[in-house]
């Protein structure tokens, strides 16, 4: 790659030239049955209040669109739509959790079938196909146990789970045994496939190295979900649950948190080699700012006094991570930042997602600044609004700096929370919150 000169003569400073963001599109569309690419752009209409009632409306008109069956399976599922007929970890979850609740057997059908895909060395799928084929390529988000005590609740019955308690509780050894990193953190084992498919933390990157703020924040969520189980249950181990949620919650804070930036960073977390005297007593912090950053805010991981910081100078910050359509996937003076359409990996690079806008929306309103979500929501849900009226659709994203649709017309999943987050924002509610 050719240098770029800024001025001449001698001495001049010599920057690199920006990159490219590409992505095989061809390729990917080689092998897809129903084309994924957007429909048209539409005009974005600037107008006072929501549209949340439209939304809500036509999003009830679809949610069929995310409920299956197979003969393969033994219990009906969700599917995120759109090209997606699968069960997949967390589009599973958190659909589930926008549903209406006449709907329920299908989200505890989709728990139980990866419930039972988990091996006996206590690996999680991360998807199921509809032949019953589970996948292993990269490992399953630690969600199991915070979606099963959701399970139990909604339905008002958790003695089926009893059955479901040793596969819960292998799982939670694997991540022990496999993804444990210093200080108590957790490494994630591939090189994608967190869900935030190309954060550049991870995308890439050799497996077992880094630690993700995302990540760790899931486990926070899993340990205390397995103490709540626990009691539920009649099971031990309780007590050492919480202790090990509330080391790992003191530890993200401690080593995650960037006081210079005022952000959580995921770390670098790869075994250390060649040192001589010195111990090494510090962690390198991977500078890049992603929207996995924030999850602190929705898991109530976060100090309130860091909590604070990140808010006014990130999330709320239109050069960062606030659009004028939602929240960005990253943050927007990242150099890597950009809109894309992209799939495997999908992009996370940039553009507004129905689950990175709503889930922050859900962790300002834990940390006071519910007027603020309640306007960041009302973004989202208007431009999925305008998209339905112009292309009688929504999409899986969106472009953060110009509202048109990037990607898989169709594609329901997670975006089903349009159907009540500004209700849930303004009545003081969230049905991902885990007590």
């Amino acid at each position: 790659m050719a240098d770029h000169v800024t001025g001449s003569g001698p001495g001049q400073a010599v920057d690199p030239e920006p990159f490219a963001v590409t992505m095989e599109m061809d390729r990917y569309l080689d092998r897809q049955v129903r084309d994924p690419r957007p429909r048209p752009a539409f005009s974005i209409r600037p107008r006072p209040g929501d549209d949340r009632r439209y939304v809500a409306a036509r999003l009830d008109d679809m949610v069929t669109d995310t409920l299956r069956t197979s003969l393969a399976l033994a219990y009906p599922y969700i599917a995120p739509g759109a090209i997606y007929d699968s069960v997949w970890t967390w589009d599973a979850y958190f659909t589930g959790l926008a549903l209406p609740t006449r709907y329920l057997d299908h989200f505890v059908g989709s728990l139980r079938i990866l419930l039972e895909a988990i091996r006996a060395d206590g690996r999680a799928a991360s998807l199921v196909e509809p032949d019953g084929t589970a996948s292993y390529d990269h490992m399953g988000q630690p969600i199991h146990a915070q979606w099963a005590l959701a399970a139990a609740r909604l339905t008002g019955a958790g003695e089926w789970l009893t059955q479901y308690w040793p596969a819960l509780v292998a799982t939670r050894d694997w991540h022990r045994r496999e993804c444990s990193g210093r200080h108590g953190l957790f490494r994630w084992t591939d090189e994608s496939g967190s869900g935030i498919d190309n954060d550049p933390a991870m995308y890439g990157r050799l497996g077992g190295t880094v630690g993700l703020v995302d990540m760790n924040c899931f486990h926070v969520r899993e340990l205390n979900s397995m103490a709540a189980l626990a009691d539920m249950l009649g099971e031990p181990g309780a007590d050492q649950y919480r202790r090990e949620a509330e080391q790992l919650r003191r530890a993200i804070n401690a080593f995650m948190w960037d006081d210079r930036a005022g952000t959580y960073r995921h770390l670098d977390l790869s075994e250390h080699h060649r040192t001589t005297h010195q111990h090494i007593t510090w962690e390198v912090p991977l500078q890049v700012g992603t929207w996995g950053c924030l999850f602190p805010l929705w898991t109530g991981v976060a100090e309130p006094a860091l909590a604070d910081r990140l808010i006014t100078e990130h999330v709320l910050n239109p050069h960062k991570y606030l659009s004028g359509f939602g929240i960005r996937s990253m943050a927007a003076d990242e150099p890597m930042y950009n809109n894309i359409a992209m799939a495997d990996p999908s992009n996370w690079q940039g553009p507004v997602w129905g689950l990175s806008t709503f889930l922050t929306c859900y962790g300002l309103a834990r940390y006071g600044y519910r007027h603020e979500a309640v306007r960041i929501a009302t973004r989202l849900v208007n431009l999925m609004a305008d998209d339905l009226k112009a292309n009688d659709t929504i999409h899986e994203s969106y472009d953060a700096d110009t509202g048109a649709p990037l990607f898989n017309p169709g594609f329901i999943s997670w975006n089903l929370l349009a159907r009540r987050v500004l209700d849930d924002l303004d009545a003081g509610v969230d049905p991902t919150a885990l007590d």
